[in-house]
């Protein structure tokens, strides 16, 4: 794949980014994500097409709104850069139909994770957005459906004991019911084995997080820290880094 090619499709990337993050604001609100179009948040006005492309307008605009010079989240940007990346990563390791497949499942991961981030939500229609894609991907022979099923019993079992392990020592609810949906897809996804190492590699960041926040901003046991961010790292993580171990190796025995 040529330099050419990894740029065209990170700059798809990041439109579909641009798209994610009028999913990540709307649906919390479970407003339409069709209508009204794309509009400032401070004065309402409705943005034309050609202040709305990726990246480009932000930074022309110097990330203000062009009507009333409100300041624009850095959140739009950054989901566009990471999708725009991880697009272009997918679609450099994996043939085009898995590339594709793989792209569009991260998409709704990273929009998962960012409204967890933000809401400690996890909307249902992005839940059964992943499990479409997991179900073509059986279709396609890119899954393994013995797999698949496994993973996505380990993805509910392990979560489920963490969550009555955690209740039974805090009487606390560790986790919440959307993160066990979350762990049904990834595990389906990753498989058994991979999705137990991403919920240990999940718990760890989460709990160095937490570390540094009480650092920061002092200790407290009974604050809330979202899950899903941490899952969506681990399998991406995990994901792209089997994906590069078999690319690079594959090219080391053609030499």
């Amino acid at each position: 794949m040529d330099w050419l090619s990894i740029i065209a499709t990170f700059i798809i990337g990041s439109c579909v980014g641009s798209f994610l993050n009028v999913l990540i604001y709307r649906l919390p609100m479970e407003e339409s994500i069709w209508s009204p179009r794309s509009h400032c948040l401070h004065c309402n006005k409705t943005i034309p097409w050609y202040r709305n492309i990726p990246l480009v307008s932000f930074f022309i605009q110097n990330g203000k709104c062009a009507e009333c010079d409100a300041s624009i989240s850095w959140q739009y940007p950054l989901v566009e850069i990471i999708n725009g990346c991880v697009w272009a990563v997918c679609f450099y390791i994996f043939i085009p139909l898995q590339a594709g497949l793989t792209a569009m499942f991260s998409s709704v991961l990273i929009t998962l994770a960012w409204i967890d981030y933000k809401t400690m939500m996890i909307p249902l229609s992005l839940i059964i957005t992943g499990i479409c894609i997991i179900v073509i991907s059986v279709f396609a022979n890119l899954l393994v459906w013995q797999m698949v099923f496994w993973g996505a019993f380990a993805g509910v079992l392990i979560p489920l004991a963490m969550m009555g392990l955690t209740y039974l020592f805090t009487r606390r609810q560790g986790m919440g019911w959307g993160d066990i949906q979350l762990g049904l897809i990834i595990g389906a996804w990753l498989g058994p084995w991979f999705m137990m190492i991403a919920l240990f590699l999940a718990a760890l960041f989460g709990i160095l997080a937490w570390i540094s926040i009480s650092i920061i901003n002092g200790f407290d046991r009974n604050r809330p820290l979202p899950f899903a961010p941490y899952l969506v790292v681990s399998t991406m993580a995990l994901l792209f880094c089997e994906s590069w171990v078999v690319l690079w190796f594959d090219k080391f025995l053609l030499l």
